[in-house]
């Protein structure tokens, strides 16, 4: 029997099936859009998301591989911070803001000021952030306004759950207390948000619902498939990249850059950071830093460069130049490194002369997120949070050249996953929610491709362009403190 898992993503919607070994045997994939209406606003239509979820669902229910091997149970893979109000039967009155949208701004500044950013993160296991749901909900006011759901919750929902969240993604909504286990009565008295209309909190794991029969009709699966609840796109990625508590963690390529790290206990130390931490069962609690713009970042200077194609970019970035260059970036295209936790930081270029290559900014852009890696690395080390080993998952852990090039800038070996961890996490955490598997610290091991190792050529280099790197925000702070822009929504 196999076992299906959903990604719910920021730029679109991957299916999976993989078998009770781990092993994907069908895949499917659709690109959604991100809709910038106005200045600091970024939304995604959910509907388009469920019509993605609901199409792919169809399309690997009728492989044949899949056909031959039926599924047992679907989970979801979930971005976090997205979120929308719902009417009396459950449907969407609004587009969800994503987790770059700026609209909560001025709210999160208020709450931290009103408790002390300190007591936000102590109680949230988050920074107070404008990214985090919560911050937003409070736009959505009126009669038609019956519940505010996440992306998760949402789909799994109009296929047939309760709506309900795991203890990872009820913590990415900046108002849940993770030690305690429930809402956080303080933060959303601050944010004005009713506990009344958000949804259940359970356990990662939890099987909410059954699919039901117009869901099955439209995908083809059987009515009465169980549906677990989902768990945050980060925590998915850790369970499907073969993160281990304590011994392994998981860096995920993607839209952002992010390190997921497991342990037993909650970490000390981090309030007053970025790094937050959520649980994930009982002794389990994964921390989690990163770039809000690792991909965006490539991206970016893809189109700048007039690449448009996903192969065009891939080529761009392939062809690096061999030689580490002069030129460093700061990848804060929105906001800065989980560490600082800056969302007025910009992103910069610097070092470029009239002899640098369109190759040695490709490399460059590269280094950028290895030495954010290198820079949380050494936080967490220095709290006391062991990171293990480091499995690479998602596009940047494709080709083992720029792979190594970030190996080496973040002075780190980088174990590189392939397929897709978060899809395949949802589905791992499918089979543990009906029982297949003891635990979710008890999953089928990824295959991993060989490692990628730091250049010791290039080692002396890189521990010095790393001391720059990390002077180089705390130096632009002015720089980027005296823009003020009327447009932006605060």
């Amino acid at each position: 029997m196999s076992l299906l898992g959903v990604d719910l993503g920021t730029s679109g919607v991957r299916v999976v099936a993989i078998s009770a070994a781990g092993v994907e045997i069908a895949g499917a994939a659709r690109a959604t859009t991100l809709h910038r209406p106005a200045p600091g606003i970024v939304e995604t239509d959910a509907d388009e998301v469920l019509a993605a979820a609901t199409a792919l669902l169809a399309d690997v229910a009728a492989r044949d591989a899949v056909a031959a091997d039926p599924p047992e149970a679907i989970s979801f893979s979930v971005q976090g911070e997205a979120v929308l109000p719902v009417d009396a039967e459950g449907k969407a009155l609004a587009p969800a803001p994503v987790s770059m949208d700026r609209r909560g701004a001025g709210l999160a500044d208020q709450v931290a000021a009103e408790l002390g950013a300190g007591e936000v993160q102590r109680i949230t296991g988050q920074p107070p952030h404008p990214m985090f749901s919560v911050y937003k909900i409070p736009g959505w006011t009126g009669p038609d306004v019956r519940g505010y759901r996440c992306l998760g919750d949402y789909v799994a929902a109009r296929l047939g759950a309760r709506p309900a969240l795991d203890t990872s993604m009820a913590a990415r909504t900046g108002g849940f207390d993770v030690d305690r286990g429930v809402w956080s009565t303080e933060l959303l008295a601050a944010t004005g948000v009713p506990v009344a209309l958000l949804p259940e909190v359970v356990p990662p794991g939890t099987m909410i619902g059954k699919l039901s029969a117009e869901a099955a009709g439209a995908t083809g699966l059987p009515a009465g498939l169980p549906l677990v609840v989902g768990s945050h796109d980060q925590a998915s990625s850790f369970l499907g990249g073969g993160g281990r508590f304590g011994s392994a963690a998981v860096f995920s390529f993607g839209s952002s850059d992010c390190l997921t790290v497991g342990s037993p206990v909650r970490p000390g130390g981090l309030v007053g950071t970025g790094l937050a931490s959520y649980p994930m069962g009982e002794g389990r609690w994964l921390t989690l830093a990163g770039t809000a713009a690792g991909g965006w970042a490539l991206d970016w200077f893809a189109t700048l460069a007039g690449l448009a194609g996903p192969t065009e970019r891939d080529a761009l970035f392939e062809a690096a130049s061999p030689e580490p260059p002069q030129v460093l970036v700061l990848p804060y295209f929105a906001g800065s490194g989980t560490l600082d936790n800056d969302p007025r930081a910009r992103g910069a270029v610097v070092g470029l002369t009239l002899e640098t290559t369109r190759e040695q900014l490709a490399r460059a852009f590269l280094e950028s997120s290895a030495f954010e890696l290198r820079k949380i690395a050494d936080a967490l080390t220095a709290r006391g949070v062991t990171i293990g080993a480091v499995h690479a998952v998602g596009g940047g852990a494709r080709s083992h050249r720029t792979l190594a090039i970030r190996a080496s800038a973040a002075g780190l070996a980088l174990t590189p996953v392939p397929g897709h961890a978060a899809a395949r996490g949802a589905a791992l955490q499918a089979g543990a929610g009906i029982g297949r598997y003891s635990s979710l610290a008890e999953l089928p091991a990824p295959a991993c491709l060989p490692v990628a190792h730091p250049d010791p050529g290039t080692a002396q280099w890189y521990a010095a362009q790393s001391r720059r790197f990390r002077d180089l925000y705390p130096t632009l702070i002015p720089h980027d403190r005296s823009f003020s822009d009327p447009k932006e929504i605060r």
